[in-house]
């Protein structure tokens, strides 16, 4: 009888020590948000359960793309904290404006963050912005500052349209110096993005895969030239400095747009509690170096260390 109660007993473990590596890999589920203002309508994606009032909204970079190469922020959602990503305006499943250049100025696009978070239904969010949709966050902090608890950074763009011109210079180099080793073509006139990404990577020869589906990368020309048109001069420094949020910046090392842009952010966020962190062997996207970039956000968020 004892030899049958510990097969059992052993047998239990098993399945037990079995069903818990299933558990730990399990994705969250999600839900598909349309949200509407007043002129156009917003795809937006929520992972995890955003019921304990625990809520990232990520913005991605562009202007121009879509969101789905976010996908992988799914990792940071869970039973008690959800992770929003949502198509910009004028981007893959979000509805686009008229093609004038005043339907696509920053505050267009901080009061179409604003509409998502309402849509939410929570007071406080944590934002998470990259490169230009860094740009985006800080603006949203600075004009609806009780509603943001803490910012995430990860190769943000510099309050400044002169950090701006600067970080896009030090592209062009990268650019010409892939051109010269032949990993990037001559003739960039009718090249798709994807031509250029190797550009910025550490290693431009890293495989980057948008989501699991290996989606294409999806890129609208016209909604990048019109929001840059508006973007010329801008400086909102002054309005950056009087932010007192938690802040972690990250920054690649080896981000193309140069550390001087991650810096100049730093310094502006001059009354913030910002904690820097330049990620090794790392671009411009944090797909290059996950295990550092979210074990950074998940410490700064105050989540559970990744099983």
């Amino acid at each position: 009888m004892l030899k049958q109660e510990m097969l059992l007993i052993l047998a239990s473990l098993f399945i037990f020590a079995f069903l818990i590596p299933a558990c730990r890999t399990e994705k969250p589920s999600f839900k598909e948000l349309k949200v509407k203002t007043p002129n156009v309508t917003l795809y937006a994606r929520m992972a995890g359960n955003p019921a304990p009032g625990q809520v990232l909204i990520a913005i991605n970079g562009g202007p121009g793309l879509s969101s789905h190469y976010m996908l992988n922020l799914d990792r940071l959602a869970g039973p008690e904290f959800a992770v929003v990503t949502y198509d910009q305006r004028g981007v893959s499943r979000s509805t686009s404006p008229p093609p004038d250049a005043s339907n696509y100025d920053l505050m267009k696009y901080v009061e179409d963050l604003a509409a998502v978070q309402k849509a939410i239904g929570v007071e406080s969010v944590s934002l998470l912005g990259h490169s230009w949709g860094g740009l985006v966050a800080l603006r949203y902090a600075t004009v609806y500052p009780e509603k943001v608890g803490s910012i995430v950074l990860m190769g943000s763009g510099p309050p400044t349209w002169e950090g701006i011109a600067k970080g896009q210079t030090s592209f062009g180099q990268r650019i010409q110096k892939l051109q010269q080793q032949g990993i990037i073509p001559q003739d960039l006139q009718q090249a798709s993005i994807e031509v250029v990404l190797p550009a910025y990577f550490s290693n431009p020869k890293f495989w980057f895969s948008p989501d699991d589906k290996g989606r294409p990368i999806e890129y609208n020309d016209t909604v990048y030239r019109l929001t840059l048109s508006t973007l010329e001069g801008y400086d909102i420094t002054a309005d950056v400095a009087k932010l007192n949020h938690r802040v972690l910046i990250l920054w690649g090392e080896d981000d193309p747009f140069g550390l001087a842009m991650a810096e100049e952010t730093k310094k502006a966020l001059s009354q913030a509690k910002v904690k820097f962190v330049v990620l090794k062997k790392c671009g411009h996207f944090w797909h290059e170096c996950p295990d550092e970039f979210f074990a950074r956000v998940r410490a700064f968020l105050g989540l559970p260390a990744a099983n």
